[in-house]
């Protein structure tokens, strides 16, 4: 948790792990403590800190004494429910473009199968892992998730296919 004035310093410390990281992605989620306090953050990082709060993930590191807030899990699944519907919609709007963008629709696709496999007790952090999952208790073909994230047609598919599970969920949902 930090405050804005504080950017500029993590800016710089980022900047320099960046080549010690030899091209590996890392991203930095910075609230304040009154964001967190209101629960102004998003669902994604409401869920984390529900995870933190059950013991069910533990953090690398926090600063001593710092005390996270815990969502209860109605207002965990509250919010995912949101994200679900939310991914659902723009698994849509990205296969009615022309020539969807690959990795966008790869992400949400992922995404939605993260949230049908929340509402089932699994965990998954890792994209191609919940779309794994997903696709095997569904007994689908899981070999488009390694093309999906190169080619059109793979992830297209991919993506219908986790957007019919989801559908498939909803009472009076029909093919």
């Amino acid at each position: 948790m930090a405050d804005i004035s504080s950017l500029d310093e993590m800016r710089q410390i980022l900047a320099e792990l960046e080549t010690e990281l030899g091209g590996v992605k890392l991203g930095m989620t910075v609230l304040t403590r009154a964001e967190c306090r209101v629960g102004a953050i998003t669902s994604r990082l409401l869920h984390v800190l529900a995870l933190i709060g059950s013991g069910a993930l533990v953090p690398l590191w926090s600063t001593p004494g710092l005390v996270l807030p815990a969502p209860d899990a109605a207002t965990d699944v509250a919010a995912s429910l949101r994200d679900g519907i939310q991914a659902a919609i723009e698994i849509r709007r990205q296969l009615l473009m022309g020539s969807p963008d690959l990795r966008a629709l790869y992400k949400v696709t992922a995404l939605l199968a993260k949230i049908q496999l929340r509402f089932s007790g699994i965990e998954c952090s890792s994209d191609s892992d919940a779309l794994t999952v997903l696709l095997d208790a569904a007994r689908q073909d899981t070999s488009l998730i390694t093309t999906a994230r190169t080619e059109p047609l793979a992830a297209e598919a991919l993506a219908l296919l986790v957007l019919q599970a989801w559908l498939d969920t909803l009472p009076g949902e029909t093919r």
